[in-house]
């Protein structure tokens, strides 16, 4: 082979073609012609917005009325309307009378409503016509919000726990089921029925190692540790909190959540007389459960501080241990 040879230049060729109807056939023009009406008939459609404004209207007509029960009939008729409207616009609308109507049922204190809210009729046609998880994030936002409206109602939240995950299972809602039957187990353990509680989460762990979840992982595996340290198993309690702490490290865990963890690690170093770790523990708690403004949960964090302040200075000054 030559190398000195300088290297050939390829010759690019410009092509143009003239498309002009002069400089066509009638032929080609007649073959133009489908194409022109195909582009035609494919124009979008989706400008055409539906009018939603009579469902905006009733929406913000409830925030007039003073009772709750006068406003449910409102709230279902938006839910249930004739047109079977579900764009963007109306989905929206609906999600908003969702969470509207279970407020109303609370407030009511219509809690057997409640419980069938998202599994009867009422809701039927809006999950139907949404995605699936849209669904789910509906379903979350309305069990935590009934949770935090009636929070003695334990009997009530377990009940429409209950009947979330049967629908789920009918709907072969996997993804939901597990986040509703976390939930349950939660429920359960403030209701002190740790057997129950611990089955449930010992199920759930199963599948959820499966697909590794982490975010799950780390609610499930809190809630584990809670229910072990009130059957007072502490070796397991610790090992279910470090699985939740390896977890959460892997994720961004939120504020709330993350002070759960660190409340409940201040709770078990307590328990082994380890004050001064505990105490880091439940400042970490405190900081972050005031900057969120949650006031109700972070005074108790207060409160374990200052009687871990106690009992450490006795424990130094009388030479005891917990």
């Amino acid at each position: 082979a030559d190398f000195g040879r300088a290297p050939r230049q390829r010759e690019i060729v410009e092509v143009r073609v003239d498309l002009s109807p002069q400089n066509m056939t009638d032929g080609d023009q007649m073959d133009t012609e489908p194409i022109e009406a195909v582009a035609a008939s494919s124009a979008p459609l989706e400008d055409e917005e539906e009018d939603c404004s009579d469902l905006a209207t009733l929406l913000d007509s409830c925030d007039d009325l003073a009772s709750a029960s006068d406003k449910i009939p409102v709230l279902e008729s938006i839910l249930n309307e004739p047109a079977n409207r579900y764009g963007p616009k109306a989905s929206a609308i609906k999600e908003r009378a969702v969470y509207a109507v279970a407020r109303a049922y609370c407030e009511d204190n219509r809690f057997d409503d409640v419980v069938t809210l998202l599994t009867g009729t009422t809701c039927a046609a809006f999950f139907a016509n949404i995605t699936n998880a849209k669904t789910a994030k509906v379903v979350r936002a309305v069990l935590d919000a009934v949770c935090a409206l009636a929070p003695d109602q334990l009997d009530m939240q377990a009940q429409i726990c209950r009947n979330i995950i049967s629908w789920c299972q009918t709907e072969k809602r996997s993804f939901l089921r597990q986040r509703v039957e976390s939930k349950l187990a939660s429920v359960l353990f403030q209701q002190d029925k740790y057997g129950e509680a611990v089955a449930m989460v010992d199920g759930l762990l199963v599948e959820l190692k499966k697909l590794d979840d982490k975010q799950l992982l780390v609610e499930v595996h809190l809630v584990e540790s809670k229910v072990h340290h009130g059957l007072r198993g502490m070796a397991k309690a610790k090992a279910a909190l470090t699985a939740s702490r390896t977890s959460a490290n892997a994720i961004y865990v939120a504020p709330a959540l993350q002070s759960q963890i660190d409340l409940q690690s201040g709770v078990l170093h307590c328990e082994e007389g380890d004050y001064d770790t505990a105490h880091s523990y439940f400042l970490e708690a405190f900081e972050q459960l005031d900057q969120l403004d949650d006031r109700e949960k972070a005074v108790p964090c207060l409160k374990y501080m200052m009687l871990c302040k106690i009992l450490d200075g006795l424990s130094k000054a009388l030479g005891i241990s917990a």
